[in-house]
């Protein structure tokens, strides 16, 4: 997918972007033309392309429509397994993170609404895709740890690889920076894992490729 996974998406500078595409809440019209279905939960090319509108120019270079498919099939699988796990989200929730989407991405409400308007989307179909967002966050916080065991060999071995006794940094002052990079290495890893198996386990059938 061209590092355009749930995990790249949440961390993007232009996040409030990515969320104006793919905000389906897994329902609409039958009439709609259906790219996949996700355990039975149907997504549609309107959504598919409603993505992929969202991204950069730059962006569109190197990820195609049907990446911008895969990614809604992950993220849908991720949401059905925080339903599944009983996974809730709060209003204030939900209401902190929208917050913080705008004030990461220089908006204003009535500014995010306007870009909104013009996707023929609304403020409510928005937040639904925030709190679909902070679910998923959610479960992959309560499926992989936050912390790991991290051998002291490890923490050398990268102090003497890297240039820090060049610089004139001790092993000491070095630690725990080298410690935070090894577990948010280990934590990306185990959470890739974890959705990989849940795709892997998922009944997806692609019913046409965007092209």
């Amino acid at each position: 997918m061209k590092a355009y996974g749930f995990l790249a998406v949440a961390i993007a500078a232009t996040v409030v972007a990515a969320f104006l595409g793919g905000c389906s809440n897994g329902t609409g019209s039958s009439s709609r033309e259906v790219a996949a279905l996700v355990n039975g939960e149907r997504i549609y090319f309107d959504d598919v392309n409603e993505e992929y509108a969202s991204l950069s120019t730059e962006q569109q270079e190197s990820i195609t429509r049907a990446d911008a498919l895969s990614f809604l099939i992950e993220r849908e699988i991720l949401a059905q397994e925080a339903k599944r796990q009983g996974v809730t989200v709060s209003e204030k929730e939900v209401e902190d993170e929208y917050e913080f989407l705008l004030l990461v991405s220089n908006l204003t409400g009535p500014g995010l609404e306007l870009q909104l308007r013009a996707r023929n989307s609304s403020l409510e179909k928005f937040k639904a895709t925030v709190k679909k967002q902070v679910m998923i966050g959610k479960l992959l916080d309560k499926a992989v740890p936050r912390q790991f065991i991290i051998k002291h060999d490890d923490v050398e071995r990268i102090y003497n690889a890297s240039n820090y006794a060049s610089l004139g940094i001790t092993f000491e002052h070095a630690e725990k920076a080298i410690v935070d990079l090894i577990t948010g290495q280990r934590q990306a890893s185990e959470r890739a894992a974890y959705i990989e198996r849940l795709k892997g386990e998922a009944d997806v059938l692609i019913v046409a490729v965007p092209g």
